[in-house]
């Protein structure tokens, strides 16, 4: 028995090969108009897998790239700045380097002076900068000015206020690249290598550790002088002035009218001389009265008695015969341990924790001394501006060995940056291959699912042509 298919089972067949050949006519007419192969993950699964996993690696890279440049674009800022930096050092060592000679009057080295204080303050703006509202040098600190300035007695010191931690950016999985370095590595670097004492009043540095950072003044103070062996009328006069501290050997010369302190330079004696003052060769002076003298010779011996302050306020009486004398300053913790064995004359004695100044306190301290606050010989300026020239030489070191650090980070975050750029080519370029479509062979298939589609009709509009003798048979 033949079985002659229904109309209905004919239609449905006819409307099956439609549905289907439209569909792939509009598949690939999406994949042309999207230039994707893959419109929907039904399309392809597995490439759609492949393809999130692409995209995920591509937006990691973007995420890496953009961290670095960020953080490549704050070293470079750093290192323009310490460059301007090194630059207004070298100009003050220049200056300081023409303070020292020995033809610049007192005018003048306060006209160096005020130059070299306005290296500081610019020292001081450049420690202060921010990249747009983060402080560069604070550390990880970054919302705090690093660098405060606080008035000290007739002079100023500048604190590091940030911390010692370096900001860093995620520029990988398990990868940190330091963006900048913290302002006390920069500007305030230590290298502790004891203490340094000027050779003023000839204090020296006791056997015990000292503790403290930057720099002390110990204040040695004139008490009293007493003297024995004064004669043809020649009195001890205006003590206060005196400077003298333990004994000294004065010498008048009748014959030759003049009177010595130990070897110091003779100082002629004038008549009727009410006061005379006498310097020994080490700066030490002694005040005489000589308006009663009768031109006699003689020999005397001066003893001069004084007290040691670190704080400038408490005093400790001195024997000079102290090895390890213990000084204390309240306010900034410092301790220090004195010599007091070759202590010879009063006055005030700059102290360094050699390699602990930082740079804008070097500065400052170039600054008081070329303005002479504590009343210093030209000799004993030049002797206090040699410390501060060791100082300010380490401060210009560290600097640049910062603005070096700086450059190689720069480099390496350009690295960095062309890597990951050169990954999201490589990683567009996978993902490319597997969604993007073949436009040749998505429109041979639209061609052909075209024509197949036609084709279609035509032959369902034959098999649907129904006729009464049709219908019978």
């Amino acid at each position: 028995m033949s079985i002659r298919p229904t109309q209905q089972a004919t239609y449905a067949q006819v409307q099956r090969s439609l549905t289907a050949n439209f569909s792939l006519l509009v598949r690939s007419q999406e994949q042309i108009s999207s230039g994707k192969r893959i419109v929907r993950a039904s399309d392809d699964p597995i490439g759609t897998s492949q393809a999130l996993a692409f995209r995920r690696q591509i937006s990691a890279a973007e995420r890496h790239k953009t961290s670095v440049e960020g953080a490549q674009r704050m070293l470079d800022t750093a290192s323009s700045l310490l460059q301007d930096a090194g630059g207004t050092l070298a100009e003050s060592r220049s200056i300081l380097i023409q303070a020292m000679n020995g033809t610049q009057s007192d005018d003048d080295r306060r006209l160096l002076a005020d130059s070299i204080e306005l290296i500081r303050d610019r020292l001081l703006e450049i420690g202060n900068a921010r990249s747009g509202n983060r402080y560069l040098f604070a550390g990880t600190a970054t919302d705090t000015a690093p660098f405060a300035a606080t008035a000290s007695g007739t002079s100023s010191r500048v604190g590091y206020l940030g911390n010692d931690e370096e900001q860093q950016v995620l520029v990988g999985l398990d990868s940190r690249l330091t963006s900048t370095l913290p302002g006390d590595e920069i500007f305030a670097s230590q290298q502790r290598t004891g203490v340094d004492f000027g050779r003023l009043t000839g204090l020296a540095a006791g056997s015990t550790a000292n503790q403290g950072t930057g720099f002390v003044y110990v204040t040695v103070r004139h008490d009293g002088t007493t003297a024995s062996g004064l004669s043809g009328g020649v009195t001890l006069a205006n003590s206060a002035q005196d400077t003298v501290v333990g004994n000294h050997t004065l010498v008048v010369d009748g014959a030759a009218r003049t009177v010595t302190l130990d070897t110091g330079e003779p100082v002629a004696i004038p008549t009727n001389a009410s006061t005379l003052r006498v310097i020994d060769e080490r700066g030490a002076e002694l005040n005489l009265d000589f308006s009663a003298w009768d031109g006699s010779s003689f020999t005397a011996s001066v003893d001069g008695t004084a007290s040691v302050s670190l704080d400038g306020t408490n005093f400790t009486p001195v024997t000079l015969t102290e090895p390890d004398l213990q000084l204390r300053d309240p306010a900034s913790g410092s301790v220090l341990h004195v010599d007091t064995r070759a202590l010879h004359r009063s006055g005030v004695e700059l102290v360094t924790f050699s390699g602990t100044v930082n740079v804008f306190d070097t500065l400052q301290g170039i600054v008081d001394d070329l303005r002479n606050i504590h009343d210093l010989s030209p000799r004993e300026q030049r002797e206090r501006l040699d410390m501060w020239l060791v100082e300010l030489d380490r401060n210009h070191e560290n600097i640049q060995i910062a603005t070096g650090e700086l450059g190689s980070l720069s480099q390496r975050a350009s690295g960095l940056s062309e890597s990951y750029a050169d990954e999201q080519v490589q990683l567009k370029s996978l993902l490319s291959g597997v969604e993007d479509v073949d436009f040749t062979q998505a429109v041979t298939d639209m061609t052909r699912a075209e024509q197949t589609l036609q084709l279609a009709q035509s032959s369902s509009s034959r098999l649907l042509q129904n006729s009464l003798l049709n219908f019978l048979r």
